[in-house]
């Protein structure tokens, strides 16, 4: 064994958590299965090398007999592989999920959408100006959703993270706003929903903030709380009981968001109606006439 007179380097908070999470909080020996007293080991048995590659999590037991050389670094490092291909691949599969289920609620949020954005006008002078814009809903949508999130702010006292994006390997995972802060319990993920209409009501909504904030946990390894905003038109809609669908699936999930319902009243803005038709330029110019 390599000895060393320095003291020894530390590892992060940040690299001790990617290490557990792999390996689950639990011994990475095939069925030890003990989670309780748990220590890492360096599988080159170099202290100073703190690739994240060269570390893994054993119990007491496994961690004397991997010194002792009863379980060899061979061995290790296929433990090691085996535990990085099923965290890569519960991973990915929450991924996946996660993007199943935005692509949904995106089909629902523009069902109402008929008429579709203009396309930008071809003319056969090239010299004549031509015009494109940019969808309505969006930008509306996009306005509601950073005017929530600052009432939010104010309301809770937490300044939050606008569209992070978090990476980890090949994995990522895009969230409307987080609050990462060793002071708290848990993190917070805040995702905002707008609900033009009663109908857009559905149980995807809760399950989408429930697979964001279980994936954020696993890539990150930190624990974290959701909540999820609505963005609702009128005091009709203001309670949860209000919104069945909501209501029926948050008794359906293990780890509940905290819902918050703001009306366009408590935001101060009406963002109207969203047809492209009806808000199209009242331009009759013949360059923009078919």
């Amino acid at each position: 064994m390599q000895k060393y007179e320095g003291p020894r380097p530390p590892i992060t908070a940040d690299l001790r958590r990617a290490v557990e999470v792999e390996s689950g909080h639990a011994c990475a020996i095939g069925r030890c299965g003990e989670h309780t007293y748990l220590e890492i080991h360096h599988i080159n048995e170099n202290r100073e090398d703190n690739r994240v590659e060269n570390l893994v999590l054993l119990c007491d037991k496994h961690h004397k007999m991997a010194h002792a050389g009863v379980i060899d670094r061979k061995a290790l490092r296929e433990y090691k592989r085996l535990l990085r291909e099923t965290y890569s691949s519960s991973l990915g599969e929450r991924i996946r999920r996660l993007e199943e289920l935005t692509e949904q609620g995106r089909i629902l949020e523009t069902e109402e959408e008929v008429a579709p954005a203009p396309a930008p006008v071809m003319q056969a002078d090239p010299s004549l100006p031509t015009k494109t814009v940019a969808r309505r809903s969006l930008l509306m949508y996009a306005t509601l959703e950073q005017i929530a999130l600052a009432k939010f702010e104010r309301e809770s006292n937490l300044l939050l993270e606008r569209q992070p994006k978090i990476f980890k390997g090949d994995a990522s995972l895009q969230l409307d706003a987080i609050r990462q802060d060793d002071d708290l319990a848990e993190d917070v993920i805040v995702e905002v929903r707008w609900l033009r209409k009663r109908y857009l009501d559905a149980p995807i909504w809760v399950r989408q903030v429930d697979a964001a904030t279980s994936t954020y946990e696993m890539i990150t390894g930190r624990k974290a709380r959701g909540v999820l905003i609505f963005v609702v038109p009128k005091d009709g809609m203001r309670l949860v009981s209000d919104l069945p669908f909501t209501t029926e699936e948050i008794d359906q999930v293990e780890r509940k968001p905290e819902i918050i319902i703001y009306t366009y009243a408590d935001l101060g803005f009406d963002p109207r109606a969203i047809s492209s038709e009806l808000f199209a330029s009242n331009d009759k110019s013949p360059s923009n006439t078919s």
